[in-house]
């Protein structure tokens, strides 16, 4: 049985929109608080940090970093290389001789308490043969493997970690438990609508809620109050649309007195490697092309009090993927900054309904969901 743990933690470059800083800013900060938890568990003896060379000196400079930096071993990611994650775990995996691994994207724990951090470690450790653990067996964020040697005879099938998962059942033969849903587990910082969903959660870390306070915009804050608001309202009427989860479903329904409309498609499509070259197909898209997104929202706001659409399906469905710039600015409603025709359109019918739409990707029916609930539920949002 093996007694060491190394985890791999991995951040890569951020884009130039203010959105885009203001997301990537949220991930390094929350790849710093666990490196903090991991440093408190004995049985983690290595904590790999893979970024870009430019990002240790922007890391040396937080506070927080200071204080856990001397358990960081840095492994700087190949300048002017296209960054496949198959190809950078291998090569990591290789060049440390890893067996047991728990690899973390960075912003994939932002509210993982440590406890389950240390659950997660020592099931790696206790388990027999060949066992992953992971957040989400569909779009894994997070993972822990007793064999880490078998990952570079997988890494074709790996151009994204959402992969994991799937491809270590399906391909490698493991046993793959995932996590029970919750906030700690699943919400991963991928979009702006990730941190606001951050924003009042009790087990946000003080320094990200400092953060986040000076940071997000004000308007996206005040549409998810008032989305709050209405969940907690017994008798609200809540759309859930996109790759929504049975186990989302369950946890509306037990949790808050409301009545749910739920339109579920395309669940699987990162990890299966769908989301691109036009083979999503969506049927609320479909509506849309020959609709228009005006009558899909003006039905939508007949019918509900508050809905949460994860808008990447629809953007899947159009053939060509729009920038991240594009997709953030979309999320926090900023119209002026979206470039792609479609995705304003959309976005616009929606910042038009008089029912607050909360937009974003495939946390918005997942993580950044169980997030609010829990705040409801803690009374911690006002």
């Amino acid at each position: 049985m093996s007694e060491n743990i190394a985890a791999i933690i991995m951040l890569g470059k951020s884009g130039a929109s203010k959105s885009e800083l203001l997301v990537h800013n949220a991930r390094r900060k929350a790849a710093i608080h666990t490196i903090q938890k991991l440093s408190q568990i004995e049985k983690v003896k290595n904590i790999i940090v893979a970024v870009p060379k430019q990002e240790t000196s922007i890391w040396s400079e937080d506070s927080c970093f200071k204080h856990v930096s001397e358990n960081v071993n840095w492994d700087i990611d190949p300048a002017n290389r296209p960054f496949h994650f198959g190809s950078r775990i291998s090569e990591i995996v290789r060049k440390h001789n890893l067996k047991h691994v728990l690899y973390i994207g960075g912003g994939s724990m932002p509210l993982l308490r440590i406890e389950i951090l240390e659950e997660i470690v020592d099931k790696l450790i206790k388990a027999q043969g060949k066992y992953a653990i992971t957040n989400n067996f569909h779009s894994s964020d997070w993972l822990g493997i007793t064999d880490g040697s078998v990952l570079p005879m997988l890494t074709k099938l790996l151009p994204r970690d959402n992969m994991l998962g799937w491809v270590l059942k399906n391909k490698g033969e493991f046993v793959v438990e995932a996590l029970p849903p919750s906030a700690g587990t699943q919400l991963d910082i991928d979009t702006p609508t990730d941190l606001v969903a951050m924003r009042w959660h009790p087990d946000t870390h003080s320094d990200m809620r400092s953060f986040l306070t000076k940071h997000l915009p004000y308007e996206p804050l005040v549409r998810w109050q008032e989305a709050a608001r209405k969940l907690n309202t017994p008798g609200s009427h809540v759309a859930l649309i996109g790759r929504v989860s049975p186990y989302l479903w369950q946890m509306m329904q037990t949790n808050l007195e409301v009545w749910t409309r739920v339109f579920s498609e395309e669940r699987g499509m990162t990890s299966r490697g769908r989301w691109g070259g036009g083979t999503v197909q969506s049927l609320i898209g479909h509506y849309i092309d020959i609709l228009g997104a005006n009558v899909l929202f003006d039905k939508l706001d007949e019918m509900v009090n508050v809905g949460f659409v994860d808008s990447r399906v629809y953007m899947a469905h159009l053939g060509v993927w729009p920038t991240n710039s594009d997709r953030y600015a979309s999320d926090l409603f900023q119209i002026r900054q979206i470039q792609n025709d479609k995705l304003r359109e959309f976005t616009q019918a929606a910042l038009e309904c008089h029912s607050p739409m909360i937009l974003g990707a495939y946390g918005c029916v997942s993580g950044g969901l169980y997030s609010l609930v829990e705040t409801i539920k803690t009374k911690s949002i006002g």
